[in-house]
């Protein structure tokens, strides 16, 4: 009951859409409702047996189909090892097939996946000798892949991909089906995720034939069903852990949490630095202040940043570097963090080394992909206690948003709940779910609440990515089974042997 009370209260702090109108002759997908996809003999990624198959129709011509790409490699991070992709082709141009033909030529030698790449990034304008230099490039035998196209060796697989979409009743490109439930197009992440999280409850470690044996034949939807994208909604907490080691100040028992995305060459982030300074300076370590890593797209110069200030953090001092990027905002560049860091007392030689291998580019990855997947849609974005507050916002307006949080606390407090409880208390009710690591969640002892294995799979995953092996090693002394082969798979990807 006291879960209830505190959230009620939080709630205190703080777009119809017309009904789609359906035409007769046209039908789309239940997102609901699973469907009987086929996953034919087309390319694959992913582990055969993971517990999510999604089943793609693409082109490479397709500009939502390449612009979808960055999204899916976001969600494979946030879900290691679980998902196996299957890659299949619905044509927009039925005379101008050679893309789709060098794909499966190069799938038939197991390098599909850098040549889909290649083919999106020049959105599939391609000619015979243009796919011919791309199969030498990526090292592929020449004389096979030559006799392939020339005999057209994949033309029934392609006429056999198409032929499914359309009898599913598949109108155009991307379309997706995870575990059979559909994914209208270029969806956000958040749309992804949420599917992907109620399949893995439904697979229960039945096969993909299984998931989607008894699915609707084809589309028999409304036209204009689409998957609900869901905004922030300012008046309901979220699940937000602590985010990366040494990204947190104040005190752990600390009654007021606020947890801010941000972006080093964001300027209204810069903007709102003196904010969080002058709340920190008013509550000290009353106040938990966590910085969690959102590069913005088109920001070149932040992923960079961002590895370097969690290479800070690996040596302590995270705060003090980040400091002297905002103190100096706009000088990113690889002299500037080199400067910041060394004006902050880091081990230069140590820091030049993440730098140089590119050590934390997959935390910061996921720590950007659980931000899209919550909603996140830009910087900064501020969670206080879990309530999300968008945007840069005036001193005197976010000031008086800080002083209610600690009423609010001040009075449960009051009616018995301990000062150390307040967050994890929020968070056992808390909307949505922690996947970059939900291990960094609080947690309340009174409340029991057993994690799913892909919870502690998506930990062990997390202390990899940062390459943790003590962490990673006890993490996963938990897991068994399945899961353990997957957060395992994850590690080994990173160096680590567990």
């Amino acid at each position: 009951m006291k879960s209830l009370a505190l959230i009620a209260l939080l709630s205190s702090v703080a777009s119809s859409v017309a009904p789609p109108v359906a035409r007769a002759d046209r039908y789309s997908f239940d997102p609901a409702a699973i469907y009987a996809v086929p996953a034919g003999d087309s390319p694959t990624e992913g582990p055969a047996d993971a517990p999510i198959t999604i089943v793609a129709w693409s082109d490479f011509a397709c500009a939502h189909c390449y612009r979808v790409q960055a999204t899916l490699d976001q969600l494979q991070r946030l879900y290691p090892g679980q998902l196996r992709f299957v890659h299949r082709t619905l044509p927009l141009d039925e005379d101008d097939l050679v893309a789709a033909e060098a794909g499966y030529a190069a799938a038939a030698q197991h390098r599909f996946a850098p040549m889909k790449d290649r083919l999106y990034a020049i959105a599939g304008r391609v000619d015979r000798p243009a796919v011919e230099l791309i199969a030498r490039e990526l090292g592929l035998d020449m004389m096979r892949f030559r006799a392939d196209l020339d005999t057209h060796a994949f033309a029934a697989q392609i006429r056999k991909d198409t032929e499914d979409a359309v009898r599913l009743g598949i109108e155009g490109t991307p379309a997706f089906f995870v575990n059979g439930r559909p994914v209208h197009g270029d969806q956000p992440l958040s749309v992804f995720a949420r599917t992907v999280d109620e399949e893995l409850l439904r697979a229960g470690g039945k096969t993909y034939a299984q998931l989607v044996d008894k699915g609707r034949a084809r589309a028999d939807a409304p036209h204009d069903s689409l998957n609900e994208i869901k905004e922030l909604d300012a008046h309901q907490p979220y699940r937000i852990g602590l985010g990366l080691p040494g990204h947190q100040l104040g005190a752990d028992d600390a009654p007021v949490t606020i947890v801010e995305w941000a972006d080093f060459q964001c300027p209204y982030c810069a903007k709102t630095q003196p904010e969080l300074a002058a709340a920190r300076a008013k509550y000290g370590d009353r106040l938990r202040i966590v910085f969690r890593h959102f590069p913005v797209y088109g920001h070149r110069l932040a992923p960079l940043a961002a590895e370097a200030a969690i290479a800070a953090g690996a040596q302590g001092k995270f705060w003090p570097f980040q400091d002297q990027l905002w103190a100096h905002f706009g000088n990113l560049s690889r002299a500037d963090l080199e400067h910041a860091a060394e004006t902050a007392g880091l081990d230069l030689n140590q820091f030049r080394a993440a730098l140089d291998s590119r050590k934390y580019r997959d935390a910061v990855v996921a720590e950007a992909a659980n931000a899209a997947a919550l909603g996140v849609e830009a910087t900064p974005t501020i969670f206080i206690n879990g309530l999300p507050l968008v945007g840069s916002r005036e001193p005197a307006d976010f000031a008086k948003v800080v002083d209610t949080h600690f009423r609010i606390a001040a009075q449960v407090m009051h009616e018995g709940l301990p000062q150390n409880q307040i967050y994890a208390v929020i968070m056992a009710a808390a909307l949505d779910s922690e996947r970059a690591d939900p291990s960094r969640v609080p947690t309340d002892p009174s409340i029991v609440l057993a994690p799913r294995a892909d919870e502690n799979s998506r930990s062990v995953a997390a202390a990899c990515r940062i390459h943790d092996r003590a962490r990673a090693t006890a993490l996963a002394s938990h897991l068994t089974g399945d899961a353990r082969h997957r957060a395992l798979q994850v590690c080994t990807g990173e160096g680590i042997d567990l």
